[in-house]
C-alpha cells in the first residue's frame, strides 16, 4: 500500500551466513503493484529469467522521499551516453558523495520503463556531477528510473563504506568489506552499488551483477561478490551501506 516508498536491494548469497548459493544472474530492480498485489516485488529487468528458488535479497525501506532520497529518472536535458546525471547540491562538484542505486520500474506506480542493465555510480569530472552508469556501456534509456540515497544519514543508522579491490583484500570472485559492521557479524544487513569513480580518481567498470556473501571462520566477514564467478579485478571499487543487525 505504500506505493511513494522508496526501496534499496541487494542479492545476499548468504543470510545469515548460510550459504544459500544462488546467485543473480540478471539486473535486478522494484515494481510496484505487480499483477494488482499493492505490494512492491524485486524482480529480474530481462522480464524472462525466473527468480530461482531460494534466492535472498536485504531490503531497504525508506518511506518518503526527500533530498537525500530521491528517483532520478533519465530524460535529455540530464542524459549524457550511458550516464544519466544528478543535479543536486550534495552531490555536484563532490567526488566524495556516496550514493546507493536501485532501478526502480514504476516509481509511485505510474510510468513504468524497464532498463536491463547493470548500473553504477559514476563521477564525471567535466561536469562535475555524479550519474548513474550503465555499466555494459550501453547508451542509458530516456525514461529509465533508479532510486537515489545520498550518505548513510537517510537510512537511519547505516555505516558507509567504500571499498576498492587490491591484492590484499580480494581473491578470485570477491572483495572482502572492511567495516566494524560487517566484521564478524553474520547477521549484518548490507548493501552495495559499484563506484567506477570513487573520489573522482578514475576506475573500471563492472559489468558483472555483484551481491554481497558472508565468509565464515577464518575469515569471518561479509564480502561484495561477482555472481558470474569471474575474477574480481583489482581497482573495482564498491559504496557499502551495512547495518549490524
Amino acid at each position: 500500500g505504500e506505493g511513494n516508498a522508496m526501496l534499496f536491494v541487494t542479492p545476499n548469497y548468504s543470510a545469515g551466513g548460510v550459504c544459500g548459493c544462488v546467485a543473480q544472474t540478471v539486473p535486478i530492480g522494484v515494481i510496484y503493484n505487480l499483477f494488482g498485489g499493492a505490494r512492491w516485488s524485486i524482480t529480474n529487468l530481462d522480464e524472462s529469467t525466473n527468480i530461482a528458488a531460494g534466492s535472498t535479497y536485504n531490503v531497504l525501506v525508506v518511506q518518503n522521499a526527500n533530498k537525500k532520497v530521491f528517483v532520478q529518472t533519465a530524460t535529455t536535458a540530464n542524459t549524457l551516453g550511458g550516464a544519466t546525471y544528478i543535479n543536486s547540491p550534495l552531490t555536484n562538484d563532490n567526488p566524495n558523495a556516496m550514493i546507493l542505486i536501485t532501478p526502480n520500474i514504476d516509481p509511485d506506480g505510474a510510468n513504468e520503463f524497464v532498463s536491463d542493465h547493470p548500473v553504477g555510480a559514476y563521477y564525471n569530472p567535466t561536469l562535475k556531477q555524479w550519474g548513474v552508469l550503465n555499466e555494459d556501456g550501453s547508451s542509458m534509456a530516456i525514461g529509465a528510473h533508479f532510486n537515489i540515497m545520498i550518505g548513510s544519514k537517510a537510512s537511519n543508522g547505516g555505516s558507509e563504506i567504500v571499498t576498492k579491490a587490491h591484492s590484499q583484500n580480494s581473491a578470485g570472485s570477491f572483495v572482502l568489506i572492511n567495516s566494524p559492521a560487517t566484521i564478524g557479524n553474520p547477521n549484518a544487513a548490507v548493501f552495495e552499488t559499484p563506484n567506477n569513480d570513487p573520489a573522482g580518481t578514475g576506475g573500471k567498470f563492472d559489468a558483472a551483477i555483484t551481491g554481497v556473501e558472508y565468509f565464515q571462520s577464518p575469515t569471518d566477514n561479509w564480502a561484495v561478490f561477482q555472481e558470474d564467478g569471474s575474477t574480481m579485478t583489482h581497482g573495482f571499487a564498491f559504496n557499502v551501506l551495512s547495518f549490524s543487525s
